[in-house]
Order: C-alpha cells, then sequence, then structure tokens
C-alpha cells in the first residue's frame, strides 16, 4: 500500500515552483516513484502533480541564440509522445527508437522523460542516448535557471545534481548533421547494457555506456577510428547483479560496442 500523502496540483509553472521543497516531491507519470513509496523508499509529504501545467509540456524545434537551433522537450512529456512526434522522427530518430523501447507500453503511455532522467534509475535508455547527442537539460529554482549536461546531470544511482527547490523544466538537444545509434541488451524490461555512439560532420565521436555502473560513462574521441572496446570495457565499473557478474558486464560492454560501430558504419543509424 502507498503510504499517506497530500496531493498538489499547481496549473503554472510559479505555482509548481512554490509548492515544490524537500517534502513535497514533483511527479508527473510515477511509473518510479510510486513503486518507491510502496516499497518504503521515500515518504513525501505531498506529491506535486505536474499533469496540468502546459509549459511543461512540448516539443518543439527553437532557435536558441548562441546555441543555434534545439529540439526541446518539456519535462513532462512522456515517452510514447516523444517517439511519436513527426519532428523528433524526423530530426533525431535515434531519439524516437530509444523512446519507443522504454519499458513496457504501460511506462511509454505514463513516464515521462524528466521523471525518467531526475529518479536516475540507472538502467535507462534515454539516458546514454540523450547524452550522446550532447542534450542539457534547463532547471529552474529560487536561485534562477541553470543549464546542466546530461553528461554531469546523473551523479550516481538515484543521485542527480538537481536540488530539492529545482525543477526541471526542459531538455534541449542541438540541431546540428551527425550520425548516432543505440544497443542494448534486455534480460528484462531494463537493459543490462546500453550503448549509445555519436559520430559528428568533423569526424569526432561520443560514445555512452549507460546500465551498467552507478552512472554513464562518456568517452570523447577524435574519431571513431581510436575507440577500443576491450579498453572502455575494461574502464567500466560495472554493479553486479541478477542479470549478470562484473567480468560478464564487461564483456558484453566489448560486444555492444562493437555491435553499434558495425551497425553505424553499415548504414543502420538512427
Amino acid at each position: 500500500m502507498l503510504p499517506a500523502f497530500a496531493l498538489i496540483r499547481p496549473r503554472s509553472l510559479s505555482e509548481a515552483l512554490s509548492a515544490i521543497s524537500d517534502d513535497d516531491v514533483p511527479y508527473s507519470g510515477g511509473t518510479e516513484l510510486l513503486l518507491a513509496m510502496r516499497a518504503g523508499l521515500q515518504r513525501p509529504r505531498a506529491l506535486v502533480d505536474l499533469k496540468a501545467v502546459p509549459e511543461l509540456r512540448r516539443i518543439a524545434l527553437l532557435d536558441g541564440g548562441a546555441e543555434g537551433t534545439e529540439l526541446r522537450i518539456g519535462a513532462t512529456t512522456t515517452h510514447d509522445e516523444l517517439a511519436r512526434d513527426a519532428v523528433v522522427r524526423d530530426s533525431f530518430p535515434m531519439l524516437a527508437r530509444v523512446a519507443a523501447g522504454v519499458g513496457n507500453a504501460r511506462v511509454r503511455a505514463q513516464g515521462t522523460v524528466g521523471g525518467n532522467l531526475c529518479f536516475a534509475e540507472p538502467r535507462s535508455d534515454l539516458v546514454p542516448a540523450l547524452a550522446a547527442l550532447d542534450a542539457s537539460v534547463v532547471l529552474i529554482g529560487p536561485g534562477g535557471s541553470r543549464r546542466v549536461p546530461v553528461a554531469e546531470f546523473i551523479l550516481g544511482m538515484y543521485w542527480t545534481v538537481r536540488e530539492p527547490d529545482e525543477l526541471m523544466v526542459e531538455v534541449r538537444v542541438p540541431v546540428r548533421p551527425v550520425r548516432a545509434h543505440y544497443v542494448n541488451l534486455r534480460i528484462t524490461e531494463r537493459p543490462s547494457v546500453g550503448v549509445a555512439i555519436r559520430v559528428d560532420a568533423d569526424g569526432r565521436c561520443r560514445l555512452v555506456i549507460g546500465s551498467v555502473g552507478e552512472q554513464p560513462l562518456v568517452l570523447d574521441y577524435d574519431g571513431i577510428h581510436e575507440v577500443d572496446p576491450d579498453a572502455v570495457s575494461a574502464a567500466v565499473e560495472p554493479v553486479p547483479d541478477l542479470t549478470g557478474a562484473e567480468d560478464y558486464k564487461r564483456h558484453l560492454v566489448a560486444v555492444m560496442i562493437r555491435r553499434a560501430m558495425a551497425e553505424l558504419e553499415t548504414g543502420k543509424k538512427q
């Protein structure tokens, strides 16, 4: 059973910001939070329901000024909305495909992009994909707004840089010519390992390993030829669990890196 809690339903971004605190927790889909509450791992005084805040639910291509054109994804956008959006499917096919494969149908229909990032579940498909695309999150709190790269947002298992009085309002993804691909291995509904790779027009490459350690491993190279799957697998710090021991997960990392690189080079880019 869920513990007792109050429910606050703000209708604007300012109302939502004034409502959240250490004990008054923002939520939208609740696919991870409610499980944690049922298990007794979290006991918030109130849940701040963000579903009626219009500023948090949009997908649009906008001019970011010095940052150039960006895809802006509202924090309460569901995985299903992200997967089906025409702009995302056209400009960021890897991201659309990753969103379409998150969890199960219920999670995709109910779970949100912001919730996925803020909960910092270590076995996430979305986090490595966004980190590979050099995405960032926008946080707003009493001190104003700040922008944090997704690659720096996750500090550990269920731990991010977001302060309790801050609200994630959107994710921003730069629009630029890249080739990108994501592969994973799933034994359960969550990945045991996920590998995202991006190659820029100038040849520079980013590799992100997720779902193995407590946080994603982000590696940048001058070119894809510099990627050594065996060296990367030796550098990861796997967390053993029911889906595999440390040695097995290291082996999987090397295998999945080679698969991602081969599929990217043979044209199976997403």
